[in-house]
């Protein structure tokens, strides 16, 4: 019942496209988050559910060099995430972080989980990320530990924008673009 109230609110709050003034997140939402084609590479998942299609097509229109994915990641996300690009399993923040070659200036998709993490390291984590840098949160609504995680992360210095799509949260770090959050509807 609470997760029920909580999408309603959710989606009182949010907007579609029309709702959207940033030109960057404009772009992202009609052509990714909307993007209602029948991709070719659907048919390699093993169920083909909404939020391993959008993770496809999330990784296709940002194309990535290199995704960063917990040990931990559902097997039909990780196998959403490899079709479009090269994917490197991590056990730890710090794991990932001593990385060489982590962080070059490519961009780069960093795929977390919230209860698995804490909002500390994610942190000491923005501060090694770069503008192309994308960290994806599942199930930032989950509960409300969870959620006031989440929001505590948008607000960061660091985050330039956040997108909140009820199950997932996107935080971009460009920093030629004005602090701004979003609540999009997928």
């Amino acid at each position: 019942m609470i997760v029920v109230i909580s999408y309603l609110k959710f989606w009182w709050r949010s907007k579609n496209e029309h709702g959207v003034h940033s030109p960057f997140v404009f772009d992202l939402v009609t052509k990714c988050f909307y993007d209602r084609s029948k991709h070719n590479n659907y048919q390699h998942l093993s169920k083909q559910d909404s939020n391993s299609k959008f993770l496809y097509r999330f990784s296709a229109y940002f194309k990535f060099d290199r995704s960063f994915i917990p040990d931990t990641i559902d097997s039909n996300h990780k196998c959403a995430l490899a079709l479009e690009t090269t994917c490197t399993p991590f056990k730890t923040i710090d794991a990932l972080i001593n990385r060489e070659h982590s962080f070059s200036k490519a961009p780069c998709f960093i795929y977390l989980d919230l209860e698995a993490l804490e909002t500390n390291s994610i942190k000491h984590l923005l501060k090694h990320c770069h503008r192309d840098s994308v960290l994806i949160i599942k199930f930032i609504r989950k509960n409300q530990q969870q959620f006031k995680q989440w929001n505590k992360l948008k607000d960061l210095t660091e985050v330039s924008v956040s997108i909140d799509t009820f199950y997932w949260g996107l935080l971009f770090l460009r920093s030629e673009q004005p602090k701004e959050h979003f609540t999009i509807r997928l």
